[in-house]
């Protein structure tokens, strides 16, 4: 070892594989057996050190990219959802003859009756076999006409297959029912607390 620069220089070389830390060792242990323990000490917390700081940056970077993945994941669906609601307000400015902001049935089926915008209504995932019903559901409060909001609320809503479109005319003609049922439980209940007699 000889001074201090040296025996540094021969700890390094001895934890990155500069030297063999058995080579190392085997002078101290001319001079007393304390040393080969502290040695042995020095090289394990040395090496395992090294090992946690190094795993403990590849643990971070990889963290790091995880995280930017499921930000660019999240962006993407975002820029999915805009892309989407700005193509159906585009599709509501257009079959909206009258500029009114409300759409009726005959703005609506003229419209589609346009072969590219049929195409374009299916690109957006809508299915327009049953056109009418579809319009039946966006009018949610059965006006006849559907604003630009529930317009764009129905459409996210019937995105996809026929599967989605059934389940909402189911949903749809379960209300209408229950309204029915509802109003006549009602003029059954009015009868029966002030039967006339005539």
């Amino acid at each position: 070892f000889g001074n201090v620069p040296r025996a540094l220089l021969a700890l390094f070389m001895t934890i990155s594989g500069g030297v063999d830390w058995e080579d190392t060792m085997r002078p101290l242990r001319s001079i007393h057996w304390i040393y080969q323990p502290m040695f042995t000490a020095y090289v394990f917390l040395m090496v395992i050190g090294v090992l946690n700081v190094v795993m403990g940056s590849f643990v971070a970077a990889t963290a790091e990219i995880t995280n930017r993945d499921r930000e660019n994941c999240v962006k993407h669906e975002l820029q999915q959802f805009q892309a989407y609601t700005s193509k159906i307000k585009t599709f509501f400015e257009e079959a909206d003859k009258d500029g009114s902001g409300m759409l009726s049935w005959t703005e609506f089926q003229e419209h589609l009756e346009v072969p590219n915008v049929a195409a374009y209504f299916r690109a957006l995932e809508l299915d327009m076999s049953q056109a009418h019903v579809l319009f039946r559901l966006l009018d949610r409060d059965g006006s006849g006409e559907v604003s630009l909001d529930e317009f764009l609320a129905g459409c996210l809503r019937l995105k996809g297959q026929a599967k989605s479109l059934e389940v909402n005319m189911l949903i749809y003609e379960n209300k209408r029912l229950f309204t029915k049922i509802s109003d006549f439980m009602e003029a059954i209940m009015e009868n029966y607390q002030n039967p006339s007699f005539a």
